[in-house]
């Protein structure tokens, strides 16, 4: 006896989405073992037990009604607002890849922003040393002529020094020098050597009287060029250049001459050697002299040259200039 029941269906994989509504199935009488017609004409005849609904149930329309999730990654439809907020289409919205996503931007911001805001300092920094300078404000009191105690001339340092200066502290034949700068009104200077052992001594005087002039500092006056090289010639030898191989000096200041004065002492050895220069340097007003007097110390076995008496050096430094100030007009 055949064995009654539905025919079987093919099995088949569950279509993405909400299962679709089958079409209605006319129903014929070969399935229930009669003759083959039409049954939808009498829908009210009784079906067997076993025969049941062939309509899957639906949900009914409402507006909490939802899309089922995707049961595979290829049945997941494109996000709209991802789209436009340039998320990748293919790409899940979790927390995490919202979050990675987030702290990537920042990290954007950050690294551009940095960039930027070196590229602004740089370009100030190169504007501030390669841009253009602004012109050095010119003095309204600028002075550009001589000023009451200013001096004009100075005068000749080879005639100003006495005699009995020169015998105290250069005694003996002396073998007398003049400088190119002996014939001008406004510079001169003198030299005088004594080559008799056991001394040997050289002294040099310089007087000069400066102008006004607009490399000057302060306001261009004859005074401050004075100050000027008053100060350069104290720099000078305080820290001598590396050319010279002359060691630094000991620099002390001088009261009772001029505005202002100091002396600086020098030994400087070489080749067995001793040679102490004392230097001094006198400003008065606009008028500067300075004073050189050194001696030599060389042992010898048939007699050399020194000792050298420091004090006496400074000494005659001293006299020297005092003359020179006093010829001062």
């Amino acid at each position: 006896m055949a064995q009654q029941g539905p025919p079987p269906r093919p099995a088949r994989l569950p279509a993405p989405g909400w299962p679709e509504e089958p079409a209605p199935r006319r129903r014929h009488a070969a399935d229930y073992g009669g003759p083959d017609q039409d049954l939808n004409e009498d829908l009210d005849e009784d079906l067997p037990p076993w025969a049941g609904l062939s309509i899957s149930p639906r949900r009914p329309p409402g507006k909490g009604r939802e899309s089922p999730l995707p049961r595979y990654p290829e049945q997941q439809q494109p996000d709209a607002d991802a789209a436009d907020e340039g998320w990748p289409p293919n790409e899940p919205r979790t927390r995490r890849a919202i979050a990675t996503r987030a702290r990537k931007a920042r990290r954007k911001i950050l690294t551009w922003g940095g960039i930027a805001i070196a590229v602004v300092v740089i370009a100030i920094g190169a504007l501030l040393i390669f841009g253009p300078k602004a012109a050095a404000p010119r003095h309204s009191d600028f002075v550009t002529t001589y000023q009451p105690g200013d001096f004009r001339s100075v005068p000749n340092a080879c005639r100003v020094v006495s005699a009995a200066t020169l015998n105290q502290y250069l005694p003996g034949t002396r073998a007398r020098a003049v400088s190119a700068l002996g014939s001008s009104r406004t510079e001169s200077q003198c030299s005088w050597t004594l080559d008799a052992r056991p001394l040997y001594r050289v002294l040099e005087v310089t007087a000069q009287a400066y102008a006004p002039s607009l490399l000057a500092t302060g306001n261009g006056s004859a005074t401050f060029s004075a100050i000027d090289s008053y100060g350069a010639t104290l720099q000078g030898l305080a820290s001598p250049p590396k050319a010279t191989h002359f060691p630094k000096a000991t620099v002390t200041q001088v009261r009772g001459l001029g505005n202002s004065a100091f002396s600086a002492l020098q030994v400087i050895r070489a080749g067995g050697d001793t040679t102490d220069l004392v230097t001094l340097v006198v400003r008065d007003h606009n008028a500067l002299v300075t004073v050189e007097l050194q001696g030599l110390d060389h042992p010898g076995r048939r007699g050399g040259y020194g000792p050298v008496s420091v004090g006496q050096l400074k000494a005659g430094t001293v006299a020297a200039a005092r003359e020179v100030l006093a010829g001062l007009s």
